[in-house]
């Protein structure tokens, strides 16, 4: 008579299969998309928010969520980057009040720009 070995073990394996792809589907979701106070993402060749508003004394933070590097540069020469590597951050403390246009040195049709009040 057989038993039902062959069964149970192929339960146990279903269920190992099961239980794995739902660690691993859990563990894999996607940060938010919307960058927060104070922060401006570089993602889809583009900094997010393109315009951002703030008060002197703000520290601004970049956060490159792109697949290659990217700059965070001043085009009066105020602050510059150098390369951000994807996932990578830039900060910058804004002391003054004005509007700080800036771009990205490797993608210079990137732009955007910081006001500060």
């Amino acid at each position: 008579m057989k038993t039902n070995t062959f069964s149970k073990s192929r339960i146990v394996v279903i269920t190992l299969f099961a239980l794995s792809i739902f660690i691993i589907t859990s563990s894999c979701k996607k940060t938010s998309d919307t960058p927060g106070t104070n922060e401006v993402y570089i993602q889809g060749m583009a900094f997010g928010p393109s315009t951002i508003t703030v008060t002197v004394g703000t520290t601004i933070t970049w956060t490159n969520k792109d697949g290659v590097a990217h700059s965070v540069t001043s085009n009066t020469a105020l602050f510059d980057s150098g390369p951000i590597n994807s996932n990578g951050t830039y900060s910058h403390l804004f002391s003054t009040a004005g509007t700080f246009p800036y771009h990205c040195m490797v993608h210079p049709d990137m732009t955007a720009s910081v006001i500060v009040n």
